[in-house]
């Protein structure tokens, strides 16, 4: 593949560029219990890279196991637009959320090196308020996001068509990075040929990241900066 060939970077958000502190979990759980009158904690239901849509429909099932295919769709309606409501009351005072370390010199970084776009579980306006935040919004023109019940590894085949719809590029696989936190983000990049940058710094250990066996795993993206770095050039 000539080194002229342009590089696609799909970024995950929560728990590989940020946190906020909590917000998202009691937004999520609030409108569960507002919509469909669910009240958290929600147990043995784990969100971590798992999309907005199917977390919900883990939970109808787990919970209301009689609720009609019908009525989950207008569930997830009402829920969608109040979680987006209660996100952005949140978002309100950001205090609380955290730009992980080295992610913004990563961001600028890999824009100089190629082209961006998200990979997340996040509904799409929730996706672009916790970006926002950190004024990280314009390095992220395309994407998928968690609207839909699919997998990760077919959100990052939504995620991959987007990036080269919007930027008319036919990006090759092998110069396709994904950069996560999660298991999941391991095998979506797997999903699409993709080179899986795996870090340890979400509620995925460092050990369970390893056993997922990522091209690359690093602890952060602070003190693995310049691994990530010799590894795109490799």
């Amino acid at each position: 593949m000539p080194l002229s060939t342009p590089l696609l970077f799909l970024f995950d958000i929560d728990g590989t560029m940020l946190v906020t502190g909590g917000s998202g979990y009691r937004s999520f759980l609030r409108s569960c219990s507002e919509v469909v009158g669910i009240d958290g904690p929600i147990d043995g239901i784990h969100m971590a890279g798992k999309l907005d849509r199917g977390i919900f429909q883990q939970i109808i099932d787990t919970y209301r196991p009689d609720t009609s295919a019908e009525e989950s769709d207008k569930h997830w309606i009402a829920f969608r637009k109040r979680y987006v409501e209660l996100l952005e009351l949140e978002s309100r005072d950001t205090s609380g959320w955290t730009l992980l370390p080295g992610i913004r010199e990563v961001v600028e970084r890999t824009n100089d090196l190629g082209k961006l776009a998200l990979l997340t579980g996040n509904v799409r306006e929730c996706a672009m308020m916790k970006i926002k935040a950190f004024g990280l919004e314009g390095y992220f023109p395309a994407g998928g996001y968690g609207e839909q019940d699919i997998s990760r590894g077919e959100l990052a085949k939504l995620a991959y068509e987007d990036a080269c719809e919007h930027y008319g590029i036919r990006f090759a696989p092998e110069r396709t990075y994904v950069l996560g936190d999660t298991v999941n983000d391991v095998l979506a990049a797997r999903a699409i040929g993709a080179h899986a940058i795996a870090v340890a710094t979400g509620t995925v250990t460092f050990q369970e990241l390893a056993a997922a066996e990522p091209e690359l795993l690093l602890q952060d993206f602070s003190s693995g900066a310049q691994q990530f770095y010799d590894y795109l050039s490799c």
